[in-house]
């Protein structure tokens, strides 16, 4: 989950009177319309594909898995359908063999569902430059093996954000370690399961480094993914959605032609409201976009977990995002 505080921009007869004032009034009500979130029945088209239903959710009682079947029985999807996004190893090096029983538990409770695994590319204090000499390789293969086993056609998630300076893996300044690494650790998970997909994520937005500098190659880079937050930036919500997401550098518009001139389908490992509030706005213009750009997204995920802020969408936080995210992502019958 990606933070940020930073503000910035990229960014006459009687009957022909009266068919203006209708047509005037009627754009008012449009824009009143979308204002609020409220979904026209063009830009339902569409959503009733589970690809873009998926999320990271609590663990629960006894893991992500029942309470992803909880999710899916919300939106009334297929069994097993959505995708389940999760988070490999923590803070140290030590993570990656003590934490190596997480994929199993995914596999013992559905072997079915198919998981993206964020995987971090180094731990806090290791230099980039040490993962890519191979200092690491052990950890990775640790975790290479735990996932192919239980999800051997896991999305995974490498070194993800890595343009915001909270990650230990930021690769501002050392963007050719950064390839190296990535590189070196997809040649170590090939060697697990060839049916391993892998997903090149930064955070939205210009952040603390432009996101492009680190792209590690076509060849190590099956999805071109963003993360994506409604924040609180100045403006209508409107404004916002065009300056800081639409039109923003390494925002959406830059990723849909990143991900076309790489080749690539995009992907959507996090998104939510919360730090902003409850804004069905947000819900409906990203499920817009989702729809209008279905043929080219491999999968979206919500972030159905209170982290930094709180985005959690199915707990009547937020009620009018709530209500529109449902009815914008179920399945229709």
């Amino acid at each position: 989950m990606l933070r940020t505080d930073r503000h910035w921009c990229g960014a006459g007869s009687r009957g022909v009177l009266n068919k203006l004032v209708v047509l005037i009034a009627a754009t008012a009500l449009s824009a009143i319309v979308a204002a609020r979130g409220e979904p026209t029945a063009a830009s339902r088209v569409g959503a009733n594909s589970s690809k873009l239903a998926g999320a990271f959710v609590n663990w629960g009682p006894v893991g992500r898995e029942v309470m992803l079947q909880a999710w899916e029985k919300w939106l009334k999807q297929e069994p097993s359908s959505v995708l389940g996004v999760d988070f490999y190893a923590l803070a140290t090096w030590d993570d990656y063999v003590r934490l190596n029983w997480v994929p199993g538990i995914w596999k013992k409770l559905n072997p079915k569902r198919n998981v993206v695994w964020s995987v971090p590319l180094t731990a806090k204090g290791t230099r980039l430059a040490e993962v890519a000499s191979g200092a690491h390789d052990a950890e990775f293969e640790a975790a290479a093996k735990a996932i192919s086993e239980a999800q051997p056609r896991a999305i995974i998630r490498l070194g993800w954000e890595m343009n915001l300076d909270s990650t230990a893996w930021f690769a501002k300044g050392q963007e050719a370690d950064y390839i190296a690494a990535f590189r070196r650790v997809v040649g170590i998970f090939r060697r697990y399961s060839p049916d391993f997909k892998y997903d090149w994520c930064p955070g939205w937005g210009p952040q603390d480094d432009p996101a492009d500098l680190s792209y590690p190659g076509d060849d190590v880079v099956d999805y071109i993914g963003l993360d994506v937050y409604d924040f609180k930036y100045e403006g209508s919500v409107e404004e916002r959605w065009n300056t800081h997401y639409v039109k923003a550098p390494f925002g959406l518009e830059w990723q849909r032609d990143f991900a076309a001139q790489h080749g690539k389908l995009m992907s959507y490992p996090e998104w939510g409201v919360g730090n902003f509030g409850d804004n069905p706005f947000f819900i409906q213009q990203m499920h817009d976009w989702f729809v209008k750009n279905d043929r080219n997204i491999a999968y979206a995920a919500y972030f159905d977990v209170n982290g930094l802020w709180p985005t959690q969408i199915d707990n009547g936080l937020f009620p009018e995002s709530q209500k529109l995210f449902r009815k914008l992502f179920q399945r229709k019958s």
